[in-house]
């Protein structure tokens, strides 16, 4: 029993290491960072008493003004967060750079790995057993579909990484201050990380009042910026803009794809798509809402219950980019096999869930458009999503365990 316990040891660390490993070869050729080196450019434009908005926005309309001479370029990003972010832009950049990259980098490293041990909090000890090997891929699968995102340096995997750290604490300890203050700060940076709020609500009683007051106070911090940063904010809101009408980058979420249908047809600002997350969003938080009564009432485990309502939750961002998919990779792991362990047995629960995975992989790797990566992954959501909730709804019905032990 030890010499065996001892050598799945040494296999996991094989793939961790062989996980680490596989990021410098990446690099090679693939150059990362490019999220950050929008942040950089904001603090270079700041430093230099620039607006950072107008500096990128006068790039974007550069580019897109001579784009039939460079149609297969890809489009410059602008710096999208919110004016009350930029003074802490400031004090970041009066710290030596290799300390701030430095200290940035760990804080990344951490947040990921973060994210991948609260998915891992969701398993069962039979799952756990497989789904330790398959941790230290799940950073390469946003989603469970295969992307280079984890090189881009993106702050909102540190934001993630926190927030479900503070949630981890809700669920075991019944403590969600710490969650209520992580959402509402990392709301400064990205306003529709707001909409992770109904996690404490769908999980515990009593969270209606602290978690209105968070939506309020996170809203009110936004709604104060054009009183106090009126230029700034309206050049805010015009790169925000530019990053739809220019870059038509509306995310994956079923209301975000039929956005970009719309623009590639010329309605980039059909009412369609906000009418259609309307009808959706109530649609999905009344089913979870539904499901967490019975999770209150012990009739879902904790552990059943994570996966459903992260990816829920994360359905409820109207605009669900490919970092709010990030997340949700071992969630949306746990849910597909579920889903197939559901009528199957141990052996065939495997060979399906690999099958699941290669075969969705091996689409976006055959076509490797990022259009088409967008669209298998915003279906891939709906459906798992789908398959949760009916897996806990029959779990309910039946008085059965979602995972056959």
């Amino acid at each position: 029993m030890t010499s065996r316990f001892s050598g799945k040891r040494v296999v996991l660390c094989v793939f961790w290491i062989l996980a680490f490993a596989a990021i410098p070869m990446w690099i090679r050729t693939d150059p990362p960072a490019w999220d950050l080196h929008i942040y950089m450019n904001a603090l270079h434009a700041l430093q230099a008493g620039h607006d950072p908005y107008a500096d990128g926005i006068a790039v974007q309309k550069a580019f897109h003004a001579q784009l039939a001479l460079h149609p297969h370029d890809p489009p410059p990003y602008t710096y999208v967060y919110s004016p009350i972010t930029l003074s802490l832009l400031l004090k970041i950049g009066s710290v030596p750079g290799w300390l701030s990259g430095s200290v940035y980098w760990l804080l990344y490293i951490a947040g990921v790995l973060a994210l991948i041990w609260v998915g891992m909090q969701a398993c069962t000890p039979l799952e756990r057993k497989y789904f330790v090997f398959f941790a230290p891929a799940a950073a390469f699968f946003p989603g469970l579909l295969v992307q280079d995102v984890i090189l881009s340096g993106n702050v909102v995997y540190i934001l993630y990484g926190v927030i479900l750290a503070a949630a981890l604490v809700g669920w075991r300890r019944g403590e969600w201050r710490w969650f209520y203050l992580a959402t509402l700060a990392a709301s400064c940076c990205k306003a529709p990380l707001l909409s992770l709020l109904p996690i404490p609500l769908l999980s515990a009683r009593r969270q209606w009042l602290p978690a209105g007051l968070t939506g309020v106070a996170g809203l009110g911090l936004f709604a104060v910026q054009p009183l106090i940063w009126p230029s700034l904010f309206r050049n805010y809101l015009e790169a925000v803009e530019l990053q739809f009408s220019y870059n038509h980058d509306f995310g994956v979420s079923p209301a975000g794809l039929l956005a970009h249908t719309l623009a590639e047809y010329g309605h980039a600002y059909s009412p369609a798509s906000t009418i259609f997350y309307l009808l959706y969003a109530l649609a999905i938080f009344g089913l979870l809402l539904r499901l967490s009564r019975k999770f209150m009432a012990g009739k879902i485990s904790l552990q059943q219950w994570m996966p459903v309502l992260l990816v829920g939750v994360i359905l409820l961002n109207p605009r669900v980019m490919i970092y709010d998919v990030a997340p949700l990779t071992i969630p949306m792991g746990l849910i597909v096999w579920r889903y197939f362990a559901a009528f199957t047995r141990q052996t065939a629960t495997i060979v399906l869930s690999l099958a699941f995975l290669v075969f969705f992989n091996f689409i976006v790797i055959a076509f490797p458009d990022f259009d088409v990566w967008k669209t298998v992954d915003g279906l891939l959501l709906v459906a798992v999503f789908s398959a949760g909730c009916w897996n806990l709804l029959r779990s309910c019905r039946t008085g059965d365990a979602v995972q056959r032990t």
